[in-house]
């Protein structure tokens, strides 16, 4: 085996360290590839950004609004050098008072410029209106357009207080845009820069341009080569909302195509978030079939190096056995005496402590002989049990009747016991029984033992939880038919008696239980609960269908 491990482990070393050669290889390759993407989405929109820049200073070069004849032209030279897909065009939109002069004044001038006939739309409450009354080039969709208030939408509104604010372009967040056909579902966005008279610097109106997400990204990504690659954008952080765009089909799913790039996109004060996945056609440049021959490689050399070796193994075991068998006598021999002297020394620390405390809490030399008796009386009657089982054990129901017998007699009270026949371990059976004897000795001064006509129900079952081991709990219900006095009775759980102390230190200190316990007038409730693995000897078994009445 030894043989077989190591040479194995080199051939998975090697193996891995050519998949992790490979694999970075590959991921390179598709960063490389994924930051292709990335420049050339960001080229087209620093192109069309560099249009309305033009656009711009067409209109600061004449100082005022062009006429609609000379932005026509201006457009359609723009349109001989460049793509206008994805742009849906140029426009100018004025900056003007809400009202029904200015309204008056922007019809007149759309009808001026097109031979249309419309006013500024739709309806609004605000106090500016920004009226498309120009935009090239002239198709339907264009003329669709014009008089619409983008300032009635407050993401464009923002975009336009924006580019105000700042002097400079800013982009809108996503909108439907109004040149959109029906039943499209493209996200679109519109990028906006003032433009001020030059001699009063009065704010004039906005140079924009609408553009449809899915067409620019196409436009940009759609050429020549082709990029094997399944683009995700967000505008702003990632949700639902924030989606403006996801190539067609789905990302690879084939071996080799786990690899996802996230960035980001800075469009004109906007951040577009782009996360980046092989798309199904993208193929690995290299692949990684010569790490599986590696690998299988190395297991066969393994396999016929342990074989070989295996045959001069099995003559050294067989005189290594026969030395250990020899030594493991002697190791037995020594660990017993060993067990012995560390269970004699932990008898005599228990018997010490006790006797501490029961002094402390002890009124009188006669109290202190009866409750420290009775005590090692229930420490002798757990080594009892655990001595007829050669120190494995004791029966759970066995140790509470003999526990009782001595407290009680042999039918003090009504009393019933009920649930599975559970075998204790050695540090079970000595943690019950000093528990059962306090839980005895609390009833037999203060509680249902103390007069006749009380009754003591005890009960356990093993409690599986949920995702966790099983859970042994016993309940110790006790009524008296007397109330309890105040003035007497030291309940269950205080910090000063004894008793308590020492059932914290059995049962929550030594087996890593819990213990509650819930007073009323004439009872007592008490709940212990154990993790069942540290309850039961190594050889035993709960057997649930046995249960015992009394």
């Amino acid at each position: 085996m030894l043989v077989f491990c190591v040479v194995t482990l080199v051939g998975l070393l090697t193996a891995a360290a050519s998949w992790y050669t490979i694999d970075h290889a590959n991921r390179m390759s598709f960063a490389a590839i994924a930051e292709d993407a990335v420049q050339r989405l960001s080229d087209r929109i620093d192109t069309h950004v560099l249009m309305i820049n033009a656009a711009e200073a067409f209109f600061e070069a004449d100082g005022e609004v062009p006429s609609a004849d000379n932005f026509e032209t201006f457009v359609g030279h723009l349109k001989k050098n460049e793509r206008f897909r994805g742009v849906q065009g140029i426009g100018f939109a004025r900056y003007v008072r809400t009202g029904p002069q200015s309204d008056e004044t922007i019809a007149r001038e759309i009808e001026k410029n097109y031979g249309i006939s419309r006013a500024p739309w739709p309806e609004t409450t605000e106090e500016i209106r920004t009226p498309i009354v120009m935009m090239e080039p002239q198709t339907s969709r264009s003329f669709g357009a014009l008089g619409f208030d983008m300032y009635t939408n407050p993401v464009r509104r923002a975009a336009l207080l924006a580019a105000l604010s700042e002097n400079r372009l800013r982009a809108s967040g996503s909108v439907r845009l109004v040149q959109e056909p029906s039943g499209s579902s493209q996200a679109g966005f519109v990028m906006y820069t003032p433009f001020f008279a030059a001699t009063s610097g009065r704010i004039l109106g906005f140079v924009f341009a609408p553009f449809r997400v899915g067409d620019l990204f196409d436009a940009a990504l759609n050429r020549l080569p082709a990029l094997p690659v399944h683009i995700t954008a967000w505008d702003g952080e990632p949700s639902d909302s924030s989606l403006i765009y996801t190539s067609p089909g789905k990302p690879g799913t084939h071996f080799g195509t786990s690899e996802e790039i996230t960035t980001s996109l800075e469009v004109a004060g906007r951040t577009w978030r782009l996360e980046i996945h092989p798309s199904e056609i993208y193929s690995p440049p290299s692949d990684q079939t010569q790490t599986f021959m590696l690998v299988i490689a190395s297991v066969l050399l393994a396999a016929a190096l342990a074989a070989s070796s295996h045959s001069q193994q099995r003559t050294i075991e067989v005189g290594e056995a026969l030395r250990e068998e020899s030594e493991r006598a002697l190791t037995e021999r020594e660990f017993l005496l060993q067990e012995m002297k560390h269970r004699i020394k932990n008898m005599i620390a228990r018997v010490l402590a006790i006797s501490r405390q029961t002094a402390r809490a002890s009124e009188d030399l006669q109290d202190f002989s009866k409750s420290f008796s009775a005590r090692l009386q229930a420490m002798a009657a757990s080594q009892d049990l655990l001595a007829r089982t050669a120190w494995q054990g004791a029966d759970l129901e066995t140790l509470l009747t003999q526990e009782l017998k001595q407290l009680f007699g042999d039918d003090p009270i009504e009393d019933k016991f009920t649930g599975p026949k559970i075998e204790l371990n050695e540090t079970a059976t000595q943690a019950f029984g000093l528990a059962f004897h306090e839980l005895a000795t609390n009833a037999l001064k203060y509680g249902s033992a103390r007069a006749p006509g009380g009754t003591l129900n005890i009960a356990w079952s093993i409690k599986p939880l949920p995702g966790k081991k099983a859970d042994l709990v016993l309940t110790w219900s006790e009524t008296s038919p007397e109330p309890f006095d105040a003035q007497e009775v030291e309940p269950l759980g205080t910090k000063t008696g004894f008793g308590t102390k020492l059932l914290d230190a059995t049962i929550r200190g030594e087996m890593g239980g819990s213990i509650t316990s819930v007073k009323s007038e004439r009872g007592i409730d008490v709940t212990i609960r154990v993790p069942f693995d540290r309850v039961t000897s190594a050889a035993s078994k709960a057997k649930p269908g046995t249960k015992s009445r009394k």
